[in-house]
């Protein structure tokens, strides 16, 4: 008895699941085709839009490359001209540095020659590790440089792109909201024939319940 209501039930689920599939299809099935039309007409005006706003955003990123290129370019040579000039201070200070001790290497006393010998050691090396610091300074001065001219180049060809795109696109979409506007007056002139014919018919039948009434 279980087994046979289970399977009366599942029948009716699978029966009232397959009417309301066939109903939703008589349904799109029975779109008049003033409404196919516009719905046609919708969905043009819709990739029309679609292909505006990509080609809109070419032209926005073309903005942002180029904005974010010049403020690039403009820190990096100032970068770059406080890291060399940097470097060349270092190392005017280190040779003059350097050709102190040396002369104080003029001496017979052997033990003040060992000390400035050690004091030339020290020297070089903080040289050697401030002229590295400045380097890298220079060299990331030198890397942001470059990458704020490879951005005003993505600048134009995203600028040249989106300018290509936006031409068809904007006819696309004055053609789009022409035709779905004529469609859309279409109807309205439409509807307004059959109130128009309404207003007629209703006039006739009051005149002819008038005469009728004499």
């Amino acid at each position: 008895m279980t087994s046979k209501f289970f399977y009366l039930l599942i029948t009716g689920v699978l029966f009232f699941a397959g009417f309301n599939l066939q109903a939703q299809q008589t349904e799109q099935k029975e779109l008049s085709r003033e409404e196919q039309a516009l719905q046609r007409a919708n969905d043009k005006l819709a990739r029309a839009e679609t292909s505006l706003a990509r080609a809109q955003s070419y032209l926005d990123e073309a903005d942002s490359l180029n904005t974010s290129g010049e403020i690039m370019l403009s820190e990096a040579k100032a970068e770059l001209k406080t890291a060399k000039d940097d470097k060349s201070a270092l190392i005017k200070d280190y040779e003059t540095k350097k050709k102190g001790l040396n002369r104080e290497m003029k001496t017979d006393d052997r033990n003040k020659r060992d000390k400035v010998r050690q004091q030339i050691r020290e020297l070089d090396t903080k040289n050697r590790d401030e002229v590295r610091a400045a380097d890298a300074k220079i060299k990331e001065a030198e890397k942001k440089y470059d990458k704020g001219k490879s951005n005003l180049a993505k600048s134009k060809e995203k600028q040249k792109l989106g300018k290509e795109k936006m031409k068809p696109a904007q006819k696309s979409l004055e053609e789009a909201q022409e035709g779905l506007s004529e469609l859309t007056g279409e109807q309205e002139d439409e509807e307004i024939e059959m109130i128009e014919e309404d207003i007629d018919k209703e006039k006739k039948e009051n005149k002819k319940n008038k005469k009728e009434k004499k």
